[in-house]
């Protein structure tokens, strides 16, 4: 770990706790421990409470012998109870513990100093839960929520002094952390880990435990109908289908957010409210939660909706939004559309932060302004078929005509259709104001006996339906007609008020974009339904003034080629050089390339016809290695398949150009990933996949090969300057997040940091090395080089911010969809 001055005494307390992190990440058999967070903060809990000190913590304690402990201790019922409660879930964890050497981990443990440790304990546990969620992304950001987040929506209540709360799936407590400590709440969380450091959390905060927070099931323990609550507020766990685990509830709630809101609203008190934290689809989506939206709003209950963006959450990257229920609304007839997107400031490339004090004075003293906050009758909503999508509410004004006006939709004809066509796919659809005719040559015949599928035999508009871009394309009719599914609106365009290139320019525009935006559903595919897209506004002037904007578009795009042609001649003119040299020595590897790949096959062509005398010997093989030697052989096999690829291309070093880039499924790259191989180096890859919507239908425009080379070049580098030996706890962390449309890769590493005055400029300088005495420079410049060409040039190196993980390298990637 990096040496650090700390000036404040939490993080000087907190920075002697991740000492004993280390502890359980140099352990072969604890390193790998999910209860690693639990049991020190235990252990630092019960050294505060002077439950345990050295004398007591010896290579013989054991669970009960704790027990013991803190029943003798001068605790009171109150708290002796709880940590009773807290061994007893972690007990199989404590054991393992327990069951190595303690001398390492009690040195670390009682050179904190108590004193500093009583006085500061409340914030010392939450900076240093908070920094771990950090460090260990969504696999630890699930259970745990932004301060900011918690404050606000505890803001929103105005609760009285002695008002009733009531928190289901409640996580570590939070909202129960932040109430006043005259307000009585009671909240109940399933996991058992969670719970576990949820009540160490309270304690911390003095607050009472037994019957305020239990460890049980929110859906199959929801208090009875009796308990009335002036509070109900919540963060639930998102897109779990109660079908796969409820099925005697699932008849009547589709989701936990359904369950959550329609129970919510029964046990509330008569002036009661409920506040929840949602994935916006809860806004939009259909059928059981189209009908319990129909029924808030004809009920009145619906008091205020506020809009997040991505990024809030450490474990998600989907939008959110609050609703707030109040059954004693200051405003009856309305509901109160909020748009927070300008009260949230970037952190980094994935994580972002709510700026809650200056939102909460904005909606507390009614300071109405039309980018922020816009209040609705419920009729409007009513005649929006009870959409609750927010930006839908945040339209501007916008003087021109509807889309409905100049043109007409045209379906097609669905029967006595041919066997076989050119079947149009989003994908075929252009995006261009120049170029925006289809190309039907490059448009393959298909299968078109399907459902759904339609003929087109006249010149129409083409419309892209999914996605973030119309893509509009036009189709001129020359006698062969083409096919298309429901992806694809296709609509007849009234030339004598529009010309086609001046309205497909339109289509383009910033303006019209968000007016789709704001029509759009879903999150990870987004779409659009017919009717919206029709109530979309084009500005549209005279036939005249259309023509001349179009004249000075093409004549923009005209220059714009002339200059791109000019450079083409320039590089096609240098000189080219002289790679004879190179093309021998492919050749000369040529056969030792092939005679590694033939018997790597004939070695699994082996093993899979003798597989009964090859269980032992594999089994010893992966004992020792951890890893089964059919893996090994076709890791060989991809490996020299990489050399070979690379070297075909590699006359003039690694040339970028020379390497096509196409659109690479989220699969794929969650199998890329998958796929790398720790063998060789001093450390074991920790790999978190994407688990997203949808990772077929997009992807990044990249190169795999590429992508393999810039992943290496990274482990590669770690291996040579962050890990001296092979040690258990050693790892580097490759993360993949899905946010705002980007691909975001983190790989942190929890070795070495760089040297002093090492930064991103001095990575990626060619030539340039932290460590003089190994390494070329070149791995820094490539991975730079391979980011800009993938669209980002400006990925984000950061040293020595993190005590787990000093190095951390961030990527975002555009993505795009793929049909």
């Amino acid at each position: 770990m990096p040496e650090i001055v700390y000036s404040k005494p939490v993080e000087f307390v907190s920075f002697k706790i991740f000492g004993l992190f280390d502890a359980f990440r140099n352990n072969s058999k604890l390193n790998n421990l999910e209860d690693s967070v639990q049991i020190t903060l235990l252990l630092v809990s019960l050294y505060k409470d002077r439950i345990i000190d050295e004398s007591s913590f010896s290579n013989d304690l054991e669970v009960e012998v704790l027990k013991k402990l803190v029943i003798k201790s001068n605790l009171n019922n109150e708290n002796k109870e709880t940590y009773l409660l807290i061994l007893d879930a972690l007990s199989d964890s404590l054991s393992k513990v327990f069951s190595q050497s303690l001398t390492y981990l009690s040195f670390l443990l009682f050179q904190i100093e108590n004193e500093l440790l009583v006085k500061h304990f409340p914030s010392v546990v939450d900076d240093v839960i908070y920094r771990i969620a950090h460090a260990h992304g969504r696999t630890s950001g699930e259970f745990i929520q932004p301060v900011e987040l918690t404050r606000f929506m505890n803001g929103l209540a105005n609760l009285n002094i002695d008002s009733k709360v009531y928190n289901p799936f409640a996580g570590l407590a939070s909202f129960g952390i932040d109430l006043n400590q005259d307000q009585n709440y009671f909240g109940q969380e399933l996991n058992q880990r969670i719970w576990a450091l949820g009540a160490l959390r309270l304690m911390a905060y003095n607050r009472p435990v037994n019957l305020s927070y239990r460890c049980e099931d929110s859906i199959l323990n929801w208090p009875d109908s009796s308990k009335k609550y002036d509070l109900i507020i919540s963060n639930p766990p998102y897109g779990t289908r109660l079908d796969n685990i409820y099925k005697e509830i699932a008849v009547q709630y589709r989701t936990i957010e359904h369950f959550l809101i329609e129970n919510g609203v029964q046990s509330l008190k008569q002036e009661g409210k409920l506040i929840a934290l949602l994935p916006q689809g809860f806004l939009f989506r259909g059928m059981q939660e189209h009908r319990l939206r129909e029924s808030l709003i004809e009920n009145d209950l619906i008091d205020s909706i506020i809009s997040l963006p991505a990024g809030l959450l450490l474990n998600t990257g989907i939008p959110l939004t609050i609703l707030v229920i109040n059954k004693s609304k200051a405003q009856p007839g309305k509901v109160k559309f909020i748009d927070a997107t300008r009260f949230v400031s970037h952190v980094d490339s994935r994580l972002k932060v709510l700026d809650d004090t200056k939102l909460i004075t904005v909606i507390n003293n009614e300071i109405i302004d039309n980018d922020i906050i816009r209040i609705i009758d419920n009729q409007q909503i009513r005649s929006n078929d009870y959409n609750l999508s927010v930006a839908r509410y945040f339209q501007e004004q916008i003087n021109g005509v509807k889309l409905k006006d100049i043109i007409e939709p045209f379906r097609g004809q669905r029967s006595n259709l041919p066997e076989v066509g050119k079947l149009m796919r989003i994908r075929d659809l252009k995006d261009d104001n120049v170029d925006f005719t289809l190309d039907e040559s490059a448009i393959g015949d298909s299968d078109i006996n399907r459902n759904m599928i339609y003929q087109i035999d006249e010149s129409c508009l083409l419309l892209a339906m999914r996605w973030k871009t119309l893509k509009p394309t036009y189709f001129e009719f020359k006698g062969n007609p083409i096919f298309k599914n429901l992806d694809i609106f296709s609509a007849k365009v009234d030339e004598s008020k529009v010309y086609i290139a001046y309205l497909i320019n339109e289509l383009q525009s910033e303006y019209v974009q968000k007016q789709l935006d704001a029509y759009r559903l879903g999150g990870t595919i987004p779409s659009i339904r017919q009717n919206d897209l029709l109530e979309v506004v084009i500005k549209l002037p005279s036939l005249e003034e259309q023509k001349a904007k179009i004249q000075g578009i093409y004549e923009l795009a005209n220059k714009i080629k002339v200059l791109q042609e000019e450079r083409n001649a320039l590089v096609h003119g240098k000189a080219i050089k002289d790679f004879n040299e190179f093309a021998s020595l492919k050749h000369t590897l040529g056969r030792p390339r092939q005679n590694i790949l033939d018997w790597s096959d004939n070695l699994l062509d082996f093993i899979n016809r003798n597989q009964s005398g090859f269980e032992e010997m594999n089994k010893a093989f992966i004992e020792f290695y951890e890893v089964d030697m059919v893996s090994v052989l076709k890791e060989i096999k991809r490996d020299v398949n990489f050399i070979t690829e690379v070297l075909e291309k590699g006359e003039n070093g690694l040339v970028l150009s020379a390497y096509d880039k196409q659109l690479i499924s989220l699969s794929d790259i969650n199998s890329v990933i998958n796929e790398l191989s720790s063998n060789g180096f001093n450390f074991k890859i920790k790999k978190l996949l994407l688990k997203s919507e949808n990772t077929r239908k997009r992807g990044i425009l990249a190169n795999k090969t590429l992508l393999k080379t810039l992943l290496d070049n990274l482990l590669t580098n770690a291996n040579k300057y962050a890990f001296d030996k092979k040690e258990a706890g050693n790892e580097v962390v490759i993360e993949l997040n899905d946010v705002d449309d980007f691909l975001v890769v983190e790989i942190k590493n929890n070795g070495k940091p760089f040297p002093k005055n090492f930064d991103r400029e001095k990575y990626i300088a060619k030539y340039s090395t932290a460590d003089k005495s190994t390494g070329s420079g070149l791995g820094g410049y490539d991975i730079h080089r391979i980011a800009s060409d993938f669209d980002n040039p400006d990925w984000i190196l950061t040293l020595n911010d993190d005590p787990l993980y000093p190095v951390e390298f961030k990527f975002q990637f555009p993505i795009k969809l793929i049909n």
